[in-house]
C-alpha cells in the first residue's frame, strides 16, 4: 500500500545481462527496510473498502485479471483525462451526504505549497489558498503526467478516501500511504494531502526514470510476494510494462486466488492481500478497462446508475445510467434532487444487451408522472400490449442473472415504484412505511 521513496539499498542486475527470472532472494524486502516507504499490514485488510457501497460488488473484471498486466503505460501515465470541474463532479457523485463533524474529499480544500519542476514531474505545480482536493489531484496530474484517474484510484484503495463518509484527519495525512515503512513511524515531511497525492505522481513517475528501481524489470519474471508476511511466499509474475511495474514497486504485493475470488471483499485466506486487485477493481468499475487483464468477460465495463427523486412528482424516483443525462437533471431541472449511485449495470449497445446479461425496459408514464423499470420480458410486453398509461421508452441498462440483488416496492399511495440496492433502506421500508410494499427482486447488479 505503501511507496517506495528512497533508492533501495539492494538491487537485481542489470536486466540485459541477465536474462534468467529474478529470484524471490534478489527482491528486496519490504520488512528489511529497503523499501523505506513500504508497505503496511493494512494492505492485506480492505478495511475501509469493505465499508463502502462498492464492497457490495463481486468485481467481474477479475475474471479476466493478469498480474502481469494491471494497467497499461497509457492509461497510467496519460494527464488530462480530467478536467478539474469533471474530478469535482464524479467526487460529488461517490458521497451524497457527509456525516456531520467531518469533512468529505468532495469538500476538503486545503494552502497548497509550489512545487517546481525536477527530474521525474516536468511542470510546476503552483500553490495557491484554499485549493480544493479535485484542483489538488489535477495540478499533481499535469505536473508529473500520471493519470487523475490513477489518483483517485489510489486514493481509493490506500485510504478508501473518495467514498469515506467520515474520513479522520489521519487518512488525509497520509492519504496515499507515502513515506510510510513497515514498522516505524510515517515520515512528517511527507504529510498533508497535497503532499501525499503529489509525491505518490512524483514517484509514480519515478519508477519508469530511475535506474534503482529494476527488480521488476518489464518484459521479464519476477516473483512478487502474495502477502507481507514472508512466509506466505511469492508467485512468478512477468511484468509486461512500466505502469505494472510501478504499482509493485508502490504495494509489491499479488492477489492470490482467494483474493480474487472475494471480488471486493476479504477472503477467508491469512495470505491474502488486496492492494493491487482493489487498484484493478476501482478503475474498472469506475472509467472501463485498464488496458491491463488477460481475458475479459465480454461485457462493457459496469457504469453507476444515477438515482433523483422528485417531490415535485409526489414521491417519484428516477434512476438512469446515462452519464450527460444525468447531469442535465443536476444542472437544469429544478424538479429533481439527486441522491446519488445506488447500483451498477451494463449500458446497453445499440439498443440490445449482450449474451450472458438481462435487459431492463424503462416506461414513462403521464398519468403517474414516474419512470417503471422492469427486467421481466413477458411483464414489459404486457404493458405494451395492454396498459396506455405506460409509454415504452427502451432500454435503460443490462443486468446480470445473478449478483448484488435490486429490490422493488410499490405504493397504492403516490402510484410510485422505488428501487434500492440498499439492504439496510429495504428493510426499513418493509419494517416502518405502510405506504410502500414489497415486492421482492427486481433485477440483480453486475
Amino acid at each position: 500500500m505503501l511507496a517506495s521513496v528512497f533508492v533501495p539499498q539492494a538491487a537485481t542486475a542489470d536486466a540485459a545481462a541477465d536474462e534468467a527470472p529474478i529470484s524471490a532472494t534478489d527482491i528486496p524486502t519490504p520488512d528489511a527496510g529497503d523499501y523505506e516507504g513500504s508497505t503496511g499490514e493494512d494492505e492485506a485488510n480492505p478495511g475501509s473498502y469493505a465499508e463502502t457501497q462498492e464492497a457490495l460488488l463481486q468485481a467481474d473484471t477479475l475474471k479476466g485479471f493478469d498480474p502481469g498486466n494491471l494497467i497499461s503505460d497509457q492509461k497510467m501515465y496519460t494527464s488530462g483525462t480530467m478536467s478539474t470541474a469533471q474530478i469535482q463532479r464524479f467526487l460529488d457523485g461517490k458521497v451524497t451526504t457527509c456525516q456531520s463533524g467531518y469533512t468529505c474529499l468532495k469538500d476538503f480544500t486545503q494552502t497548497t505549497r509550489t512545487k517546481a519542476a525536477n527530474s521525474y514531474c516536468s511542470g510546476t505545480y503552483q500553490g495557491a489558498s484554499r485549493e480544493s482536493a479535485a484542483a489538488i489531484i489535477s495540478k499533481a496530474s499535469k505536473a508529473c503526467g500520471v493519470s487523475e484517474k490513477v489518483l483517485l484510484v489510489m486514493l481509493q484503495k490506500e485510504q478508501g478516501l473518495v467514498t469515506h463518509v467520515w474520513p479522520s484527519d489521519w487518512r488525509y495525512r497520509i492519504a496515499m500511504g507515502y513515506g510510510c515503512p513497515d514498522g516505524a513511524a510515517c515520515d512528517a515531511q511527507y504529510f498533508g494531502f497535497q503532499n501525499q497525492v503529489y509525491m505518490a505522481a512524483k514517484q509514480l513517475r519515478r519508477y519508469t526514470l530511475d535506474d534503482a528501481f529494476n527488480w521488476y524489470p518489464v518484459g521479464r519474471t519476477s516473483q512478487v510476494r502474495w502477502h507481507p508476511n514472508a512466509s506466505c511466499g511469492s508467485g512468478p509474475v512477468t511484468i509486461r510494462n512500466n505502469a505494472t511495474a510501478a504499482l509493485y514497486y508502490y504495494t509489491p504485493y499479488q492477489p492470490n486466488r482467494a483474493a480474487l475470488a472475494a471480488g471486493y471483499g476479504a477472503a477467508n485466506d491469512a495470505c491474502a492481500s488486496y492492494g493491487n486487485r482493489n487498484f484493478v477493481n476501482y478503475y474498472t468499475d469506475w472509467f472501463g478497462g485498464s488496458g491491463g487483464g488477460s481475458a475479459g468477460s465480454g461485457q462493457p465495463a459496469a457504469t453507476s446508475v444515477h438515482r433523483f427523486w422528485s417531490s415535485t412528482f409526489d414521491n417519484a424516483h428516477f434512476y438512469t445510467a446515462n452519464a450527460q443525462e444525468a447531469q442535465k437533471l443536476r444542472s437544469s431541472d429544478r424538479n429533481w434532487v439527486y441522491e446519488g449511485t445506488d447500483f451498477r449495470v451494463w449500458p446497453a449497445s445499440n439498443g440490445s444487451c449482450r449474451e450472458g446479461s438481462v435487459a431492463v425496459h424503462r416506461f414513462w408514464s403521464s398519468p403517474f408522472e414516474s419512470h417503471f423499470f422492469t427486467a421481466n420480458s413477458a411483464e414489459a410486453q404486457h404493458v405494451r400490449a395492454s396498459d396506455r398509461n405506460w409509454t415504452y421508452e427502451g432500454l435503460a441498462f443490462c443486468t446480470a442473472k445473478s449478483g448484488t440483488p435490486v429490490y422493488r416496492f410499490w405504493s397504492e399511495k403516490f402510484d410510485k415504484h422505488f428501487y434500492t440496492a440498499n439492504q439496510s433502506e429495504a428493510n426499513s421500508l418493509r419494517r416502518t412505511d405502510p405506504n410502500w410494499t414489497f415486492e421482492g427482486t427486481a433485477f440483480y447488479a453486475p
